[in-house]
Order: C-alpha cells, then structure tokens, then sequence
C-alpha cells in the first residue's frame, strides 16, 4: 500500500473513532484525565476500515480512551456541562443528542463545536506533514455527516 493511502487510512480510522467511540464511554471511560491533547486524534472520517492486521488499528487500539475523552470534553462543552456529567449520561443509555436537548442545546451546536475540534486537528496535521492537503480537504468534506450520526449513538 502506498505511504500516502496508509496515511489516509489512519486520519479516517482517527476520525472515525473521534466520531463515534469518542461517545461510547464504557466503564473505561469513568476516569476522565484532566489534560488529553489528542494528538493528530481529532483527525478525520469517512473511509473503508483498514484490514484487521493494518497499522491503524493497533494505535486505535491503544489511543482509544484519549480519543473518547477528547470528544466528550468537546461534546461536554458544547453542551455546558462537566465531562463527567456526560461520561455519566452517556453510560447510562443516551445519546449526546440526548443530553444536549435536555440542556437546551441544539445537536448542530454540538456537531459544530466537534468539527470545529476535529478541523484544527486536521490543519495542524497538515502543518506537520502528516496528510496532504487533498487528503485533508476530503477528510473535512466528510467530517459533519460523521459527527452529526455520532451524536445520536447510543452505549449498549
């Protein structure tokens, strides 16, 4: 597989993680870190999984919880609540669509502000020569329509 294509798929695995793990807090995510600076976490969605044995998934795997407290501090924030409050609401059976209506936000302020986050992740990995400016162009093209159907996931 070529560099660039691995690159891509790694942004859209980050994104995509950001986009719907990121608010599937398990029992995991009960201890939220004060400090998590996802690092090109916030990146990307919208593309085929990689294969099972690919690179990507073995940093899923072991950035995950920094990518789920990453995006339920910015959905939290959103919303006007603590993060824990969320992480709370969220373990117990809701959406953050959910919560953010019982709080009288609007999901699309919540959408806004997680693909506010998830671009300036993106533009600070092209500044590092992490993605392609194509790449991140298709990357932000997708992100709305990823963060707007994670909102409405639900924890089982």
């Amino acid at each position: 597989m070529r560099a660039g294509a691995s690159a891509l798929i790694r942004a859209v695995l980050i994104a995509a993680t950001v986009a719907g793990a990121a608010f599937s807090v398990g029992p995991a995510g009960a201890a939220i870190p004060t400090a998590v600076a996802p690092t090109s976490s916030a990146v990307a969605a919208g593309a085929k999984a990689a294969p099972a044995g690919h690179p990507a998934r073995a940093w899923l795997r072991a950035h995950r919880r920094e990518l789920r407290t990453s995006g339920v501090k910015v959905g939290a924030k959103a919303i006007g609540i603590a993060p824990k409050e969320l992480a709370t609401e969220l373990r117990s059976g809701r959406s953050i669509a959910q919560v953010a209506g019982e709080h009288g936000v609007s999901a699309q302020t919540v959408v806004n502000a997680l693909v506010t986050a998830a671009d300036a992740q993106v533009d600070q990995a092209v500044g590092n020569h992490r993605l392609t400016s194509a790449q991140a162009t298709r990357i932000k093209s997708l992100l709305p329509a990823r963060m707007a159907r994670a909102l409405s996931h639900v924890v089982k």
